[in-house]
């Protein structure tokens, strides 16, 4: 192994921060950002170099480190992720990436290893399910905004489409992780993403953005294992009702809301969610909401429910949109 200094690193947890400061270290994410994209965001093999490949190192997987140099922009680069805590080299001259890159569809976005956090940066099938969703609804305009953007994946996506993209979120290794998949897009792509520390909707101008989106925490607080990320409050449907609230204040006249959430029934008629979009269609608003395909089984509703859910009797996981009817044309 030549021209490689580094050998470890003293960053011992997730800390993008500490990559994001580093103009190397940032250089070898962009390098690597853009062989992803011009693999076509596919997961090939290069038959020239065996088993060391663009998706093994992309994936967090063991590779040569001078194989992984040509991805990465060079030894320089490669010394200043590793010094930054980005990535790890083996004894026997191999590198790997503290974080997976997420891919696909025109979204791209930095996955740190789960071992690294003390609270999680999500990212899971649902993620996918918002994405598909923002290309079904999100047409294109001016102004997106993806709350509690997590790993910035959606928040990506939105810039194929918007002149002016925010990802905010209230974790700051979350705010900080977005901030690092953005240095995975193009240089005209990554002009168009802000990353910001909001809680909710706080702080953005009402009325101002012609799509949000939003895959919320829905997790009932007892069961959460104190993971903010999946925190929904005491029944799991509180954060998501701000969310939609908030959210739904933040658009203009032709804005369309996109959010993922939890449809709770309880045995003496409360359905909140329900009730929260009752309250909006008397604001003009016009809504739609399905189950979400290949979303995640609510098991807590039979394990954990008669503990503490005060009478729950059904719960889904589901997507909502907002928009305005006369507005919109949907």
């Amino acid at each position: 192994m030549t021209g490689f200094a580094a050998t470890a690193s003293t960053v011992e947890t997730w800390d993008p921060s500490a990559i994001l400061v580093s103009p190397s270290a940032v250089e070898a994410v962009r390098s690597l950002g853009e062989a992803v994209r011009s693999s076509g965001y596919r997961n090939s093999h290069n038959v020239t170099q065996g088993p060391d490949t663009l998706i093994e190192l992309a994936t967090g997987s063991e590779v040569g480190v001078e194989i992984a140099a040509e991805w990465l922009g060079g030894a320089d680069n490669v010394d200043a992720l590793v010094v930054a805590g980005g990535a790890d080299i083996g004894g026997e001259g191999v590198i790997a990436l503290r974080f997976s890159v997420l891919a696909g569809a025109g979204a791209v976005a930095v996955l740190p290893k789960p071992d690294l956090l003390e609270d999680g940066v999500y990212s899971g099938p649902d993620s996918w399910v918002l994405v598909e969703k923002a290309w079904r609804f999100g047409l294109g305009g001016e102004r997106a905004v993806d709350l509690g953007t997590g790993t910035g994946l959606a928040a990506t996506f939105l810039t194929t489409r918007y002149h002016g993209v925010v990802g905010t979120d209230v974790l700051p290794a979350a705010v900080g992780t977005a901030a690092l998949s953005r240095e995975l897009l193009s240089p005209e792509a990554r002009h168009r993403l802000v990353v910001s520390h909001n809680d909710v909707a706080d702080g953005l101008a009402p009325g101002t953005f012609d799509l949000v989106v939003a895959n919320t925490p829905w997790v009932p607080t007892p069961i959460a294992s104190g993971q903010t990320f999946a925190d929904g409050g005491p029944t799991g449907i509180e954060l998501p009702l701000r969310f939609l609230l908030g959210g739904v204040d933040l658009l203009s006249d032709r804005g369309v809301l996109v959010m993922l959430c939890t449809d709770l029934r309880f045995t003496d008629g409360r359905a909140p969610l329900w009730d929260a979009l009752d309250e909006l269609d008397d604001r003009g608003f016009t809504h739609e909401i399905e189950v979400t395909p290949r979303s995640t089984i609510l098991d807590f509703v039979a394990r954990d429910a008669p503990d503490y859910m005060g009478g729950l009797e059904a719960a889904s996981h589901v997507t909502v949109v907002v928009y305005r009817p006369e507005q919109c044309g949907l």
